[in-house]
């Protein structure tokens, strides 16, 4: 072959390549081991096979992408529920702080917020704007019940220098979605534990129901 033909051959050659990278069609290649390491496997095999969570934690709704970010923990279930975070604790110590001051209205700072529980719940009604109200009688009414149990408490048991020190989760279990009134999944745990200390001495407080978002946790009924 003279030296014509072998410039031509690979002068085709050259445009045939360029033409498939441009359409997307060459195969791409194996991973080598320094790229993202899923050989053959995708991000969501790698995690449900070892049941870890996404490093960003959170996820997009299936609203549309970017909105409405779901925790990892309310999305999959797995054999334990997500352990209480530091925010919780953090919540739990500003309770303690308004109990020490005899206000039963601290419980606002731990209870679910409205626009968690208005993500999760799902009240089947005719329209939004029905759906928003029916969640918000709801959180108010869970609310004001457990603010007047915490009153009722603070009758009885002292908190001027009471100070936090751990909390216990309960029975808990994971509520799929269309569950119980919920579009979305969340863990809920019963019959919790709260440890404080008075003076020396330990104690404990009983919260009826908490549900978690992401690795927070609420109070949903005290």
């Amino acid at each position: 072959m003279n030296r014509g033909k072998i410039s031509s051959a690979l002068l085709a050659g050259g445009v045939v390549v360029l033409t498939l990278l441009a359409s997307g069609c060459l195969p791409k290649p194996a991973d080598d081991g320094q790229g993202t390491g899923l050989i053959g496997q995708t991000p969501d095999q790698i995690r449900r096979a070892t049941d870890s969570p996404d490093p960003a934690a959170v996820v997009a709704d299936a609203s549309g992408p970017g909105k409405n970010p779901i925790p990892w923990e309310n999305r999959k279930e797995t054999s334990e529920p997500p352990l209480p975070d530091e925010d919780t604790e953090d919540r739990v110590r500003d309770l303690f702080k308004g109990l020490s001051q005899s206000r039963p209205d601290a419980i606002e700072r731990w209870f679910v917020p409205l626009v968690v529980l208005t993500k999760i719940k799902d009240m089947h009604m005719a329209s939004p704007a029905e759906q928003d109200r029916a969640v918000r009688s709801l959180h108010a009414d869970l609310l004001a019940r457990s603010r007047d149990r915490l009153a009722r408490m603070l009758g009885r048991r002292a908190f001027g220098t009471a100070t936090f020190e751990s909390l216990e989760l309960g029975a808990c279990r994971f509520v799929g979605p269309g569950t119980d009134f919920n579009r979305l999944a969340y863990w809920t745990c019963e019959k919790n534990t709260v440890y404080y200390h008075v003076d020396g001495d330990r104690k404990t407080l009983t919260v009826r129901r908490l549900i978690n978002w992401g690795r927070s946790w609420y109070v949903l009924e005290w």
